[in-house]
């Protein structure tokens, strides 16, 4: 009778067992989950500063060098001439002369 007391004794045992592993596995996959997430907008970042940079890197005509210079001014951005454009410069005192101009 004792071996019958002992496994009856066992079953609430095993639930609560059952329950904190259903438990786990489901903390296991919401981090999982989240991982996903975090490491998808992580290299969605990443892949936006790629461009980013490629953009200004490249060559650019002199009209638009101008053209960005006067916008950034216009629209009360820094000054950001990276490509170090004597086209920038102008476009952006351009800009400022306007704006004071108002």
């Amino acid at each position: 009778m004792s071996v019958f007391a002992a496994i009856a004794s066992l079953a609430p045992t095993a639930q609560v067992v059952q329950a904190s592993f259903g438990n786990f596995m489901l903390g296991v996959g919401a981090a999982a989950g989240t991982s996903a997430v975090i490491n998808s907008n992580r290299r969605a970042i990443e892949a936006e500063q790629r461009a980013t940079e490629a953009e200004r890197q490249q060559t650019v005509s002199p009209e638009e060098e101008f053209f960005r210079g006067l916008q950034d001014a216009l629209n009360g951005l820094p000054y950001d001439n990276f490509r170090a454009t004597a086209n920038y410069d102008e476009g952006f005192q351009e800009g400022v002369r306007r704006l004071e101009a108002r």
